[in-house]
């Protein structure tokens, strides 16, 4: 799990060297932080040999909530091709997506970001987090039936993890910038 979830760093930008650190694990949800992203993520292995990966991304100015669906046997996958998938929680209505062919340590893969302060995505995330089962179809043809035991947990620890590493940032500051005269005082 740890190998994909290193792998799945470079999602971004394959050639860039990334850091991913280990936040916790909850049930099967490893959640990591990523420091290409400068946020936290969640991913899972699922015995259909997929792994599944949620999280959020704070490298550009628009907070954004990145989805991936790897699977060793996607060859065909075409890299940087859009594709329109459809995704249903449960019994819900179901959400039509557009995801990015990506090759991550020759897994291929589907990725996109969101922008995570849309309403549609604040929605998505929510029947993520409150639904037993995810299901991905492409063009009709099931890619996925995958279990969301867990995700609420591993959601709200992608939430604190992110908040932990921006609340590190903000609080970094020039111990000798002070706007008082003396700052001895």
């Amino acid at each position: 799990m740890r190998a994909i979830a290193l792998a799945l760093a470079v999602l971004a930008s394959p050639a860039a060297a990334q850091s991913v650190i280990t936040w916790k694990t909850v049930g099967w949800w490893d959640v990591n932080f990523y420091e290409e992203y400068g946020a936290c993520a969640a991913i899972a292995e699922y015995d259909n040999n997929s792994f599944v990966f949620f999280g959020l991304d704070t490298s550009t100015n628009d907070l954004g909530l990145r989805i991936a669906v790897l699977n060793h046997n996607w060859d065909s996958i075409a890299v940087d091709e859009p594709y329109q998938l459809v995704v249903r929680f449960d019994r819900r209505a179901p959400w039509d997506i557009t995801m990015y062919g990506t090759d991550v340590g020759g897994r291929r893969g589907l990725y996109n970001v969101f922008p995570a302060t849309s309403g549609s995505a604040g929605n998505f995330v929510r029947e993520f987090q409150r639904s037993n089962r995810m299901v991905w179809t492409y063009r009709g043809s099931e890619l996925g039936d995958f279990s969301l035991r867990g995700t609420n947990l591993a959601m709200n620890e992608v939430m604190a993890c992110t908040e932990s590493y921006l609340d590190a940032v903000s609080s970094q500051s020039d111990p000798f910038g002070s706007k008082k005269a003396d700052p001895f005082q």
